[in-house]
Order: structure tokens, then sequence, then C-alpha cells
């Protein structure tokens, strides 16, 4: 039995026992009484001007005795697992005074129930009618907002919320950030910023780290950068060593962009906590996006150590070539191609067996190429240029000639024809080297 079960349970009890059925006449009405959160939490306190006109809030020891009896029948068969049965012992007495004597505490314990039974949209319109027949009623708001955020019904959940926090005399600053929470949910960010900048200003006491996720994904939301960079700022000041604050602010600064930030921040969060396969792939990538690709090397490389798919592997490739390490690219294009040949590893290794001046092997690779995609234009040019670095003229035309009127390659190719056409009128020159340079592949492999 729940403490909050044997709360509502102990409250009918009490009621039942003061307010037995010979100790008032009919009309007359019970002395008030101190709410003691037994169950249906106690009637908002209202300012002094206002409690001279308005009734105080029922409790249930208001309640007629046969209301006071169907709670607590209801409340035993809850008790028992027998929810349903509960429901039904309401609905009757609510159908049967739903015209007259309508009260809004056994509306709240209906649908309270309801949502026990997992009836929830039954259970919204009665917390609709709670709110309605009793507007000051705090729990009401708050069990119709917390029902309607269940039924992604974000807008009258934050609506609900918020009214049942200025309702409440405690001020939970949680019920302030689900209020918050809804609006974005909803995507009314312009009505949840100020929510949430009050939250972690320190004015309901110590900010919490949930509260700074939410002001920053707001911030995300309106589009607000500066916004958001205060609102870093002030996450990281107050969380330094929390690694969900710098991984929340490397989500921050790649959403805006701001790359080299998202490499600092993501970085730090590693030496918080260890790197995920996939978070050492996003610095990768992030150094690989700020000109830093012998760092993306080395987190790719650690990444892809157990496993890695053609794509990653194309990545690593890429990192070490940039980073002038040709041998480690070599290694990871020829175990990748071994276990899964794509075009583009081909490609790759082509242009590395370029840049090392191996040209017999990146004729080889490019050849791959074009058996993989025929319809690729790039590696007939980058045959044509590797059969003329062998000194193979004829050959090279035979490639060349395929993409001569290729609108992107087209000048690069004529130039190669030129060099060919040269070569073929020229005296046969001595075999060459495979390793050999010539006519500067740098400004004619092209990507």
């Amino acid at each position: 039995m729940t403490v909050r079960r044997l709360r509502i349970l102990f409250a009918i009890l009490v009621a039942l026992v003061m307010r037995a059925p010979l100790a008032l006449a009919d009309g007359d009405k019970a002395p008030a009484k101190a709410d003691t959160k037994a169950g249906t939490h106690a009637a908002t306190q209202v300012p002094a001007a206002s409690a001279k006109t308005e009734k105080p809030i029922q409790t249930l020891e208001d309640l007629p005795r046969d209301a006071r009896m169907a709670l607590f029948d209801a409340q035993q068969l809850m008790e028992k697992g027998q929810n349903d049965k509960a429901v039904d012992v309401l609905a009757k007495y609510v159908k049967a005074h739903e015209k007259k004597d309508d009260n809004f505490l056994v509306r709240y314990q209906y649908a309270s129930m309801l949502v026990q039974a997992d009836k929830r949209a039954e259970a919204l319109k009665q917390y609709e009618r709670v709110v309605q027949l009793e507007p000051r009623y705090d729990d009401g708001w708050l069990g119709l907002g917390e029902t309607a955020y269940g039924l992604s019904d974000f807008k009258r959940a934050a609506e609900a919320l918020q009214k049942g926090y200025d309702l409440s005399t405690e001020k939970r600053p949680e019920l302030l950030y689900y209020a918050a929470a809804a609006r974005l949910q909803s995507g009314d960010a312009a009505g949840a910023l100020p929510m949430l900048e009050d939250l972690t200003s320190g004015q309901h006491g110590a900010p919490k780290f949930e509260w700074f996720r939410g002001l920053v994904s707001g911030c995300l939301q309106a589009e607000d950068k500066e916004r958001g960079q205060r609102a870093v700022n002030a996450m990281l000041e107050k969380f330094p060593s929390n690694p969900d604050a710098w991984y929340l602010a490397f989500q921050f600064y790649a959403s805006t962009s701001n790359y080299q930030q998202a490499a600092v921040s993501l970085t730090v969060v590693g030496y918080l906590r260890p790197l995920t396969r996939q978070e050492h792939m996003q610095l990768g990538d992030l150094y690989s996006a700020i000109d830093a690709p012998a760092a993306a090397a080395d987190h790719y490389t650690v990444a892809t150590k157990d496993s890695t798919s053609s794509t990653e592997a194309e990545r690593v490739a890429s990192a070490f070539m940039a980073s002038y390490q040709p041998d480690s690219a070599m290694v990871v294009l020829n175990k990748s191609i071994g276990k899964e040949p794509t075009y583009k590893l081909w490609s790759l290794l082509g242009d590395l067996q370029v840049m090392e001046k191996h040209f017999d092997e990146a004729y080889k690779a490019f050849n791959e190429c074009v058996k993989l995609s025929p319809s690729e234009p790039r590696p007939y040019m980058m045959l044509g240029y590797c059969a003329l670095e062998l000194n193979q003229p004829d050959l090279a035309m035979t490639h060349l000639t395929v993409v001569a009127e290729d609108k992107e390659y087209k000048e690069r190719v004529e130039m190669l024809i030129q060099r060919a056409q040269i070569m073929r009128s020229a005296p046969t020159p001595e075999p060459a080297d495979s390793a050999r340079g010539g006519g500067g592949p740098q400004s004619l492999s092209g990507n």
C-alpha cells in the first residue's frame, strides 16, 4: 500500500468518524478544520482580503456521508487491485450527482483513479471538470497538467501546470520546470525561456542541471545563439566537473556550427569519463571539420579498432591521408577493401597510390572503380593519367576519350589528351619506372 493511498484512506476514515450521521442535524455544517494534507490537499491559502468574500476550499470532512462512503469503498477496491471496480463505484456516484451536488473532490479522486486504471483520456475530462467546479484547487490543475502532458497535449499541460504552480502555497520549483518543459514541447520557446532563466538564476534555490538542459534546448529551439551562449557559460560555471554539462555544451556548439568549441567541449568530456565509440567518431568528424586531420585520425582509429564499416574506413583513411600518414591509410584501406570493397574505398586507394607515385597500383585501383561504377567519369580520367605516367599514351587515350566531353573534367582531360598526343609524336622513351613522377598529379587528379 503506497503512502498516498494510506493517507487518502486515513483521511476518509477520520472524516467518517468525525461526521457520523447523528452528529449534526441536516443542513448544519462542520466547523472549519485545518487540512492535514491527508490525500486531498488542503484549501489553498488565500489573501486575507479575499478570504472575507470567498468560502474556504472544501476538504474531505466537508463532504456528505454518501460521498465519503463512495470514496472509501472505491479506495478499498483500489487497494485490492480491483481498479476497474473502483472506477465504476465513483463513476456511478458522479453520474448520480452531476446535475446536483456535483463535487470537485469526488471528481478529483475519480480522475486520479482513472489515471491509475490507465484511462487517461477520460481522466482528462474529469480533471477539466474539477478545475471548472473549483478553480482555486491547485491539485486539480496539477493533475490536469500531468495528464495532458501524458496525452501529448502540451499546450494545455503548460497552462494547467503554470496555474497549479501559481495557486500552490509551497511554490515548488519543479512545477515551474515542468510547465516550462511543456511549453518547449508545444513549440513555445518564447514562453518557456523566461521561466527557465528564472529557475537557473538561483532565486529558487540551487539550480539543477536539467533546468540548464531545458534552457539550452529552448535557446536552440528559439535560434537565440547569444542567449544560449550565456546559458552554456552559466551552466559550465555551475557544473565544471559534470561530463553531461560539457556534452550539452558540445551539442550546443555543434548545433550552432562552432565546431572548434564543440571539439573542445567533447574533448573535455573525454577527460571526465571514457568516450563511447560514437563520440570518438563525432570528435574525429569535428577535428576534420576544423582542419586537424592528425587529431581526427587518432579518434577514428580508437573508434574503429574493433570493427569498421566501409563508410567509417573512408573517414579514417581520408584523415590519415590528410595528415600525411600514408602507411596507416594504406593499412586501413587494404583491410577494408578485403572485407567490403566499395567504389569510394578503391578511389581512395587509387589516390593514395598516386600520392606515393605507385602508378601501376593506382591504375589497378581505378580500374576496380570502373568495374563498380562504370558511369562515374573520374576513374577514366585517373586511368588515363596513370597510363601516361607509365609511358603508355595509346592506353591513356582509350580512357581519356570516354570522358572527353564531361563538363566537370573536360579541361583537365584535354590537357592530358594533348600530353598523350605529344608523347605519341615524340621518339619512344625508355620504359618508365612505375614509381616515376610526372606531369603534376596534384593539378590533374581532382576530387
